[in-house]
């Protein structure tokens, strides 16, 4: 396939080697002219096992690209998306497919305002990657991608990126419910990514607290007390059993999850769109939210902190 992955950062950085690493034709677009002038000179530096690779795959800024698409991957952090799409208006139409998997909940909405005749996919994925530096990143074991046709996608289109997430070993599956799959990573990221962030730590480093199970069940129960009002299908249980899963000793990742990095590096965070939009939500729907609104003003404190 033809493919452009707008928002090419760790995780776009990830897939679209992985893309053209079995077959694929891949363009990646950004907004960050240091990661593009370094992909285009020196080639993306990819990590893996021990061992760094520099591939070449062209980047480009959206506006610079006129090329039509098989399918667009959409990776921008959740706040930024809409500013990637205003970008890549011109190569939005009905036969160009659109893939999100990008963290936060909302982001559906705000597709379909740019996107309305585009066929459209949306997910969640449990890769992960990490940015070290403009056009290198680091990959860190494995994951699966969970997603669903939402809009406008013929069994044709589906069957054709469903086989070609497979063949780059992205382990596609696919869901009849893709919104409780959305939430229940929002989920998940509320706990692992803002409690690392908090901690300054690694994934694997939470269960080293015995809070850790407390602060957990606080954030999750607002979630599903929401989630309910919301008519989301998701449980305390299966919220649980997803962070624990992802915190077992043979998986807890040896890495720092994207929000930490994203404060490392001096950049805003994604927690509006997951214990902020909670935390929202909850005020709008009168249901108290005080671990989800505590998280998230800890967030945007050390953002003013870092930033300033």
């Amino acid at each position: 396939m033809k493919i452009a992955i707008a928002g090419s950062g760790a995780m776009g950085s990830r897939f679209g080697y992985m893309l053209q690493q079995s077959g694929n034709d891949v363009t990646l677009l950004d907004l960050w002219p240091e990661h593009i002038e370094q992909i285009n000179d020196k080639g993306l530096s990819v990590e893996a096992n021990g061992e760094q690779q520099f591939i070449k795959i062209p980047a480009a800024f959206p506006k610079d690209v006129h090329d039509n698409y098989d399918l667009i991957l959409l990776f921008t952090k959740a706040m930024q998306l809409e500013d990637m799409l205003q970008n890549i208006t011109h190569l939005l139409n009905k036969k160009t497919a659109i893939l999100c998997l990008s963290n936060g909940i909302g982001n559906l909405e705000t597709i379909q305002k740019f996107a309305p005749k585009s066929p459209l996919l949306v997910g969640t994925t449990l890769w992960t990657s990490e940015l070290v530096g403009p056009g290198s990143v680091i990959l860190n074991g494995s994951g699966y991608i969970e997603f669903q046709a939402i809009n406008n996608v013929s069994h044709e289109t589906l069957t054709v990126i469903n086989n070609t997430l497979a063949e780059a070993k992205l382990n596609p599956r696919e869901s009849d419910n893709v919104l409780l799959s959305i939430w229940k990573k929002a989920c998940l990221n509320s706990v692992l990514n803002s409690f690392c962030t908090l901690l300054d730590c690694k994934v694997m480093d939470l269960n080293k607290s015995e809070y850790v199970p407390t602060l957990t069940d606080k954030v999750v129960l607002e979630f599903e007390a929401v989630a309910k009002a919301k008519g989301i299908p998701l449980t305390e249980k299966l919220a649980l059993t997803a962070i624990n899963a992802a915190l077992a000793p043979d998986q807890a990742g040896d890495h720092y999850p994207s929000m930490h990095q994203d404060i490392s590096s001096g950049r805003r965070t994604e927690i509006d769109y997951l214990n902020g939009a909670i935390a929202l939500m909850g005020r709008e729907l009168n249901i108290p939210t005080p671990a989800n609104e505590l998280i998230t003003e800890l967030i945007h404190a050390r953002e003013e902190v870092t930033l300033k």
